[in-house]
């Protein structure tokens, strides 16, 4: 996903009028030579911006600078301190832009950059993204750590591949239900309980819903074609629909009300399943999980660990904190790299079941 991940993605913008108001006296600079030529009497907040654009130049020359910055397919502003993005209105042949950890919050400039593909604005102060609506060719947005409640500008970005939406104030996402070409979603730490949306997202590879308010995940069972899902403190008890989800690879649902691990057997695929900090005592439907690298159990009700037995693929076992008495069954699992069993009263003989015995942690 380049430099974004699970935190890179793009916006389109709003082509609503004129991208800067023009008044009876003088009319708004357009190209960056025109901001340039009139820095010394803009605002210090666009001012600086500029500068930071002739130090991207490399020349203090306006002309020169226009040249080369009119020019550029990628820009990268990162950490520049920008409040600004008027000066860069006039760079429409830029297709990847990267202005993360600045403090934006305008971002009407950016609706004339319609040949963006991938934009990312993580952490900046931006509430407002109807100006994004018009940038259609995006194929990846990240617009993580802002102050977003209103997403329906995204609905007509369908081209978006990734979008990342993590840590905002969303909580109604129906306008993403007609983003279908979505690879990879994320939308954790918001204010979401109903993701009945999300149903028509089939194409969804990584979905990421931690630490949200649901309790119904029937709609995901129609994300078939998913091999990584993060439904971390979501408040989730009922685990019936993840059945169907037999392409999954990753399963991150540790810190729910889970107690019921039945509909998991059917996960054959899975090589990494964390359920930690859950109400789990009975793990026999893990024993056809043949596949399995990691696994977390941590801080759960599990006594018996039998049927653990023949999960001989496992390299990482977190069993810290449950109620093992017997971890004899564990001695069928030589590739073990780690294996995690503190915070186990019952547990009073402590010899490690496999080689070598510092593989275990008591």
């Amino acid at each position: 996903m380049h430099k974004i991940y699970l935190a890179g993605l793009l916006v389109p913008l709003f082509l609503g009028g004129s991208s800067f108001p023009v008044n009876a006296k003088t009319a708004t600079p357009k190209s960056f030579a025109d901001w340039c030529l009139s820095k010394e009497s803009l605002p210090p907040e666009t001012k600086h911006t500029v500068d930071v654009l002739l130090k991207e130049a490399g020349t203090s020359d306006c002309n020169q600078a226009n040249q080369k910055l009119s020019t550029l397919q990628e820009l990268d502003l990162d950490n520049k301190e920008i409040r600004e993005l008027k000066p860069l209105s006039s760079l429409t042949n830029l297709t990847i832009l990267y202005v993360n950890n600045n403090q934006i919050s305008d971002l009407k400039p950016l609706s004339t950059l319609a040949n963006l593909t991938i934009l990312s604005l993580w952490n900046n102060r931006i509430s407002d993204i109807k100006p994004l609506s018009s940038l259609t060719n995006l194929r990846e947005l990240s617009l993580d750590t802002n102050q977003i409640s209103d997403i329906q500008p995204l609905s007509s970005l369908t081209n978006l591949r990734e979008l990342s939406l993590w840590n905002n104030q969303i909580s109604d996402i129906q306008p993403l239900s007609s983003l279908t070409k979505l690879g990879l979603l994320v939308l954790s730490n918001s204010q979401i309980s109903d993701i009945k949306p999300l149903s028509s997202l089939t194409n969804l590879r990584e979905l990421y819903l931690n630490t949200n308010q649901i309790s119904d995940i029937q709609p995901l069972s129609f994300l078939t074609n998913l091999d990584t899902l993060d439904l971390v403190n979501t408040q989730i008890s009922d685990i019936q629909p993840l059945s169907s989800l037999t392409n999954l690879r990753e399963l991150y649902l540790d810190t729910n009300q889970i107690s019921d691990i039945q509909p998991l057997s059917s996960l054959t695929n899975l090589l990494s399943l964390v359920l930690s900090n859950n109400q789990i005592s009975n793990i026999q439907p893990l024993s056809s999980l043949t596949n399995l690298d990691k696994l977390d159990l941590m801080n759960n009700q599990i006594s018996d660990i039998k049927p653990l037995s023949s999960l001989t693929n496992l390299t990482f076992l977190y069993l810290d904190t449950n109620q093992i008495s017997d971890i004899k069954p564990l001695s069928s699992l030589t590739n073990l790299l780690s294996l995690f069993l503190s915070n186990n009263p019952r547990l009073t003989n402590k010899t490690c079941p496999v080689k070598p015995a510092s593989i275990c942690e008591f």
